[in-house]
């Protein structure tokens, strides 16, 4: 087991309708944009007061992450990127253990 949780982002329909409005619209399903999501290691927590905590201190690395795997022209993201957007846009999995399977030492890149 790691020292760390885990927070998955899956786009929701505002995300897909931001990508359709972008000048070089990517028309895709959502299953589609979902396919293959990154998951975002956070420092580990004990309870829901904690992982709120942290939610807070790092949505919007996770948000602009999100939109610049899309799209790196940051005058086409959003303005506005607050937590209650990235929650609009974003369907959260938050889990607080992580166990790492594999016996190789662990790269940070």
């Amino acid at each position: 087991m790691v020292n760390r949780g885990l927070v998955i982002a899956t786009a929701k329909e505002p995300f897909r309708e931001w990508l359709l409005s972008l000048p070089d619209p990517t028309d895709l399903s959502l299953e589609e944009i979902n396919e293959d999501c990154t998951a975002y290691l956070i420092p580990e927590f004990e309870d829901d007061d904690q992982r709120d905590r942290i939610l807070r201190k790092f949505f919007i690395l996770i948000f602009e992450d999100q939109l610049a795997g899309w799209w790196t022209r940051e005058e086409d993201w959003p303005q506005k990127r607050d937590l209650r957007t990235f929650k609009k846009w974003f369907d959260l999995q938050i889990h607080a253990v992580v166990e790492d399977l594999v016996d190789g030492v662990l790269v940070d890149e």
